[in-house]
């Protein structure tokens, strides 16, 4: 596999959450549509003003059509060892800004477009063209451009910026994965994926560290954030909504079965106390 890679998408269907597999790095220049992008602790929505830096392994992907027009996006893919060599080779412009900042990581960035990236975008288009052994050289020298001009512009993004890992998380990164996306409603599959296990090992780590079936866990932790949100006099049927339901007779069913009473019953109850 190439060292760096570009492709352009373009679709006039309408893309469920799907389960991807990025082999490599990737940069998505959106161009008409939406992208919901989801990674085991992290999830953003990017629009057609923005673009992103998506690291490679497993994560959950949306699209959503324009109106009246296909989805379409500009991609560059790159591998870790790209990434790295950037970082050697600027050394001396990257060390004076990451002994002055704390660092933290991240699996995605995602930035606005300004008129840099919008003439970037249209370059990438030129060159696509090229014979092979040209067009990676130039495809070495288009991602190096890219990545000055983000580190001047957006230093501390950058530095954040990590590889994710293929091996099975530790405890910890799956207790972040299940409850950073209570409300997200993923399957059991789609989290087991996100964190590199199979369903089977997936499942006896939950009830290992939660001490209750997924199903379980998962009712019970949105009826608290609903109790939450209720209690701060918000409307029953904006509620639903926000912990995960489509619906409210059903949101009201879950929280009739665990409280014993209806959401309006609930709040009216303890507004009035």
């Amino acid at each position: 596999m190439e060292p760096f890679n570009t492709y352009t998408y373009t679709s006039d269907r309408q893309v469920p959450r799907n389960k991807i597999f990025l082999p490599q790095n990737l940069i998505s220049f959106l161009e008409q549509g939406e992208k919901v992008v989801y990674y085991a602790n992290n999830k953003t929505t990017i629009t057609d003003k923005q673009f992103a830096i998506l690291s490679s392994g497993n994560c959950l992907m949306t699209e959503k059509l324009p109106v009246n027009n296909n989805y379409c996006s500009m991609m560059l893919f790159f591998d870790t060892t790209a990434l790295t060599n950037f970082f050697v080779k600027y050394a001396s412009l990257i060390d004076p800004i990451s002994s002055n900042y704390g660092k933290s990581e991240k699996p995605f960035l995602a930035f606005e477009k300004d008129e840099f990236i919008q003439t970037y975008i249209a370059s990438l288009k030129l060159i696509q063209s090229k014979p092979e052994p040209f067009l990676n050289k130039i495809l070495e020298l288009k991602f190096e451009e890219l990545m000055l001009h983000l580190l001047e512009q957006h230093p501390h993004e950058i530095l954040s910026f990590h590889h994710n890992s293929h091996e099975g998380y530790s405890d910890f990164e799956i207790r972040k994965a299940v409850e950073l996306n209570i409300t997200n409603n993923l399957t059991l599959e789609e989290l087991a994926f996100l964190c590199h296990i199979s369903v089977s090992t997936f499942r006896r780590k939950f009830v290992k560290l939660y001490n209750q079936p997924p199903s379980q866990y998962f009712l019970q932790q949105k009826m608290e954030l609903a109790k939450s949100w209720l209690l701060q006099n918000e409307n029953p049927s904006e509620v639903f909504y926000k912990v995960g339901y489509e619906n409210h007779s059903s949101f009201s069913q879950s929280f009739k079965q665990v409280c014993g009473i209806t959401p309006k019953q609930f709040q009216q109850q303890n507004l009035t106390i």
